[in-house]
């Protein structure tokens, strides 16, 4: 009875892990557009909306796998946590790509207190982020709909206040 219990525990832990499993579907024909930074009262660091821009219907992948959040994370910038969200609900069709809007900070950690303005992210830039979309649930493993996602030091210093 002790080892049955053991692994069941061990089974549902394991479906708890958005990591085991994760699945890649690789879009490379993702790119931001129009980024743009703004300030809030109150609030650490600058946040960063753009409008990603894709050949897929992300919004189409989001509803048939029943998922619950849409995750931007980016790579490339050490020691430094940046995340961010993309809204599919919201997705338009233009021209044969699908728009949808997203926003990411910069901070030191997941805790998200202590995050950089525009000024700081191009000083700490040394090659271009690399970011990609995930897509999860809680009982579900993440998968990454979209990657490949560069941001460049020029388009962050490119960006306009907003």
């Amino acid at each position: 009875m002790k080892y049955f219990l053991l692994t069941l525990l061990s089974i549902t832990l394991s479906a708890c892990n958005p990591f085991i499993n994760n699945e890649k579907a690789s879009n490379n024909n993702a790119e931001i557009k129009s980024l743009t930074y703004s300030r809030l009262d109150g609030m650490s660091g600058d946040i960063f909306k753009f409008n990603l821009e894709t050949n897929d219907d992300l919004n189409k992948i989001y509803q048939e796998n029943n998922y619950k959040y849409s995750h931007f994370k980016c790579d490339n910038i050490k020691n430094y946590f940046v995340t961010g969200a993309i809204s599919v609900e919201g997705e338009k069709l233009k021209k044969g790509k699908y728009t949808s809007s997203g926003y990411f900070k910069v901070c030191e950690d997941e805790s998200m207190n202590v995050c950089i303005d525009k000024n700081q992210l191009e000083k700490l830039l040394t090659s271009n982020m690399s970011c990609r979309v995930v897509f999860g649930g809680l009982l579900q493993s993440s998968k990454v709909v979209a990657d490949n996602i560069l941001i460049s030091k020029e388009a962050i210093r490119k960006s306009n206040f907003q």
